[in-house]
């Protein structure tokens, strides 16, 4: 498969990590940043390459940068993470690593991962806030949905903690396929459900926790799919919002009976939880 890269020069690393979220929405399926330099892959497709460069060209209404584009066979991702890839501690209790960092003895949750791409392996602020907020909770014998599960990493976390059930759902094939290596390579088999389709997989279900580390368009999108499949009084989680998106959030998920109870950041970044009043 023909890939294009497109490769993004920023005046500092917290745009290229915007960017790099925008971009995802868009259909852009691998990333690789070096601090204010992003690089970040879409497979090519007749006509994409108009329709990238005018949103590029929106963007640069909005952001500061320079961009460039290029041609290439599709790349083992593999052997590019490994390169790279290091192991990441959250809030001194949760080591995430590959399967070739040694483990250590002192983490409270050890978390081994085969990310395949930038996104969920918590070294990105939403994936690492939504962990952080994670490890504060109780899911003892909670039922769970990590709805865009991409890596599969947070269900796992779920699981760990004490989740009775959790079912993890995505749209992207390669995240589905992702999600069922790295629970795999933990040792879970029976606790985790992972279903390849959109969130209208989730009807007719109900849990304690929903956790949404998607975007700020879909979450818009699916509240009143959330409030459907909640219990009463069950949370609901969001990230991979930014900041300056909280109030639109938080005015959609009270018209279903949403409560914000507590948001935490990083950077531009921004977890918030909602509870079902």
């Amino acid at each position: 498969m023909q890939y294009l890269e497109y490769k993004l020069i920023t005046a500092d690393d917290q745009t290229a990590e915007i960017l790099m979220a925008l971009l995802a929405e868009e259909g852009f399926d691998t990333f690789d940043q070096n601090d204010n330099t992003l690089s970040a892959y879409i497979p090519e497709k007749a006509g994409n390459e108009t329709t990238i460069a005018n949103y590029l060209a929106e963007l640069q209404q909005r952001f500061v940068f320079t961009w460039s584009q290029s041609q290439f066979e599709q790349r083992n991702w593999n052997e590019e993470w490994e390169k790279s890839f290091q192991p990441i501690v959250v809030a001194n209790t949760c080591l995430i690593r590959a399967p070739f960092h040694p483990a250590r003895t002192e983490m409270a949750y050890d978390i081994l991962i085969e990310p395949r791409m930038s996104f969920g392996t918590g070294h990105h602020e939403s994936t690492y806030l939504m962990m952080e907020e994670m490890l504060g909770l109780n899911f003892n014998k909670k039922t769970v949905c990590d709805a865009g599960c991409g890596t599969g990493i947070l269900s796992v976390l779920a699981v760990k903690k004490g989740a009775q059930h959790v079912l993890a759902i995505d749209i992207e094939e390669w995240a589905y396929r992702n999600a069922l290596d790295n629970i795999a390579l933990n040792g879970i088999y029976d606790q985790i459900d992972v279903e390849l389709g959109d969130f209208s997989l989730m009807e007719g279900k109900q849990f304690d926790i929903i956790l949404a580390n998607i975007n700020k368009h879909i979450v818009l999108g699916n509240i009143q799919q959330f409030f459907r499949s909640i219990q009463p009084g069950g949370i609901l989680i969001i990230s991979g919002i930014l900041q300056n998106d909280i109030q639109d959030v938080e005015k959609e998920a009270s018209n279903y009976f949403f409560q914000l109870i507590s948001t935490r950041t990083k950077n531009d970044w921004l977890c918030a939880v909602f509870q079902n009043v």
